[in-house]
This record gives structure tokens, C-alpha cells and sequence, in this order.
């Protein structure tokens, strides 16, 4: 029942675009990600992953804490990345629905046994169907692929074949593709299976732009979509 109810949670919340938000930079303040996930939710993204790299704790479970008071406004779900799972009891009842893990980072299983069925566990999986295996096995709630193409946010990841989204279609979760995509590689990842395609640069660019951001979402949004009722 537990699994059951873990899937279904993880089939209404993972899909169609999942948005990565920009790593802080002397450019991507905090404030100015907080602002341009804004007009990408205006845009009509109902799906984010706050992830940031080497903040301090405290830090980071602030910030998050921004997010998660937005995109509850929108009715959107934030996935945290980086946020140990012993410190969800901070976001019961709002927008976050789970954490992301990768390969450094606390296991799947323990995350489960924290977190119990209620929250999204996602997990990366890079190139190897295996791992997605292991990782479902381990309580995950959807598994990630990639990098699909090359990507100048992960220049040196490995590169991930189509063919895993058919491959992990048994496994009744949602699978997720990352890395390198633009908007014209849309239709031939949800073609191969892919349930959900994470973007960072492709959405928000390179500096910011809420404007601009709003704009690319709507096109991010229409895109998924149409390839949804073609299929």
C-alpha cells in the first residue's frame, strides 16, 4: 500500500517540464532566482528542483523556504536537492514534495525510511538502467537519465542513450530527462518515454531576465503539452 501510494504521488507530480533553478553566481543572486522562478511559474511551469551547491545549511533551508512559500501560491511542487532528508519536517504542508538524490549523496533507502511513503523521492541514475533498478528497489519515486546531449551546466557527465526511457518503463515510476536539452529535442525525448524533461539554461538563460523567463516557459509548457496529446 505504501508503494502504491508513493507511485501515485510521484505519477501526479513529475511530469511535463521540471524546472532546475540557476546556481548562485555574482549574476544568479538569490533574489534574482527567487524572481525569475516567479515568471516561470507566471509562464505556467508547475514543477521546480531548488538545487544549490555548497551553501551553508542554514542557508540553503532558508532560501528553500522562499521557494517553497511561492510555488505554493501556484500550486506547484518543489523537489530540494542538497537538503538533508532529517529536515523535512520544515516543509510539511507546503509546496515541497520531496528531495532528489545523487550519487554523493545520503542513500535512497535511508531517505525512504525518513521520509516514509508522503514524500517524492527522486534519484539519479546517469547512464545506467541498472542503478535505475537498484534505485527503485531502495523506495526511489521517479529516476533521472542523462545528460541526453552535451550540457555547459555538466560538462563533463556522461552521456545517456533514448533508449533507457523504453528500458525503464517497467519499472512504475516516472522517468525524468536531463542534460543539454533545448526545446526542439522536446518531441523525441517524450517520444523514447521520458515522463518529465528537466531544463535549467534552456528556461532561464544565462543571466536574468523575468521577462524573458516567463516567455520561454509558456514555449517550455506548449511544447510538453503538445507532445502529450499527439500521444
Amino acid at each position: 500500500m505504501k508503494t502504491r501510494l508513493n507511485n501515485q504521488l510521484s505519477k501526479q507530480l513529475i511530469k511535463g517540464v521540471y524546472a532546475i533553478t540557476p546556481e548562485r553566481s555574482a549574476v544568479w543572486t538569490p533574489d534574482a532566482i527567487v524572481d525569475c522562478v516567479a515568471a516561470a511559474l507566471d509562464g505556467g511551469v508547475r514543477l521546480f528542483q531548488c538545487r544549490q551547491k555548497n551553501w551553508d545549511q542554514a542557508e540553503l533551508i532558508d532560501f528553500a523556504g522562499q521557494l517553497d512559500a511561492l510555488c505554493e501560491k501556484y500550486d506547484a511542487a518543489l523537489i530540494l536537492n542538497d537538503v538533508p532528508s532529517v529536515e523535512f519536517s520544515k516543509f510539511e504542508g507546503g509546496a515541497v514534495a520531496g528531495v532528489h538524490l545523487g550519487r554523493t549523496d545520503e542513500s535512497i533507502a535511508q531517505a525512504r525510511s525518513r521520509l516514509g511513503s508522503g514524500w517524492v523521492v527522486g534519484a539519479s541514475c546517469y547512464n545506467q538502467f541498472e542503478l535505475a533498478k537498484q534505485a527503485v528497489r531502495d523506495g526511489a519515486s521517479y529516476v533521472a537519465f542523462g545528460a541526453m546531449y552535451p550540457s555547459s551546466t555538466k560538462p563533463n557527465a556522461v552521456r545517456a542513450e533514448l533508449e533507457l526511457f523504453a528500458q525503464a518503463g517497467n519499472l512504475g515510476v516516472p522517468t525524468v530527462a536531463i542534460g543539454g536539452i533545448t526545446i526542439e529535442r522536446v518531441p523525441e525525448l517524450m517520444k523514447a518515454g521520458a515522463n518529465a524533461v528537466a531544463v535549467v539554461n534552456g528556461l532561464f538563460g544565462t543571466e536574468p531576465d523575468a521577462e524573458q523567463v516567463c516567455c520561454a516557459a509558456q514555449q517550455w509548457v506548449d511544447a510538453v503539452n503538445g507532445c502529450s496529446q499527439v500521444n
